[in-house]
């Protein structure tokens, strides 16, 4: 019983602490075309306030890069070298 409930406790903070990380981001639109006055909503609102939707990966890939810091190709993302250098001797 003790083991149930101290799972529910960390499930519950995980799920907190996740939904206070992403608070700020804009939510998701699963409308991959957008027509009318939905469409005209979304080119008056800038591309970093805009929902996530389905295929527009450019939109999607600035504001993750926005919200999330950087792109995955950064050099400081890298994984560190195991060989070390030749020593000279």
């Amino acid at each position: 019983m003790n083991l149930r409930i101290a799972i529910l406790v960390v499930a519950t903070g995980v799920a907190l602490a996740a939904s206070t990380i992403y608070a700020d981001e804009p939510g998701r639109l699963n409308v991959v075309i957008a027509r009318g006055a939905l469409r005209e909503q979304i080119r008056a609102t800038p591309i970093l306030e805009r929902p996530y939707r389905p295929f527009h990966f450019y939109g999607n890939a600035v504001r993750r890069a926005y919200y999330h810091g950087g792109s995955a190709g950064q050099i400081s993302n890298a994984a560190p070298a195991t060989a070390a250098a030749p020593s000279q001797q």
